[in-house]
């Protein structure tokens, strides 16, 4: 299942329609976000294959978590994994493993390596998941970040920019 564009999508989107640099989204489902930024060069990499791969974006099918890159090759890298909690991933689209956080650290983990060096990482997660766990490995690997919410009727959304010095 592809996940549809929702108030996490516009959040993220809102954050990085303006990137010009050649950017990387892990999870990139419909290929919504990257098919409105700004961006020159664009990669997708989803389980799942998109039903429509708009032109000016290059799709790779793979796990996120291995995403079959070379180091140091983007400047930008954004991801709106699937982050809520669940004791098992059935529903690919939106179950974050234990905690929610375990996509999402996965994803971060991946991101560190693809990442260049003056590069950013910009990525959501729900107060509904661990939210507090990701924070600290952040802060465990002396990585800067700003943290910024959309509060929701039923949770708080965090957007985090994490400045890869």
């Amino acid at each position: 299942m592809v996940y549809k564009p929702a108030e996490d999508t516009y959040f993220l989107l809102d954050a990085v329609k303006d990137i010009e640099d050649n950017v990387l989204e892990l999870g990139c489902g419909s290929c919504f976000v990257l098919s409105n930024i700004k961006a020159g060069f664009k990669v997708g990499c989803d389980l799942v294959k998109p039903y429509e791969i708009k032109n000016g974006i290059e799709f790779v099918l793979a796990d996120c978590k291995n995403a079959p890159f070379r180091v140091n090759s983007f400047s930008y890298i954004i991801f709106n994994p699937p982050y809520l909690p669940s004791e098992n991933i059935i529903d690919i689209a939106v179950d974050g493993g234990k905690g929610g956080i375990e996509v999402p650290l996965n994803f971060l983990k991946t991101s560190l390596s693809l990442i260049k060096k003056n590069g950013k990482i910009y990525f959501i997660v729900s107060s509904l998941s661990d939210y507090k766990t990701v924070e600290l490995f952040l802060e465990n690997m002396n990585l800067g970040y700003v943290k910024k919410e959309k509060k929701l009727f039923y949770e708080i959304l965090y957007l985090y920019i994490v400045n890869f010095v």
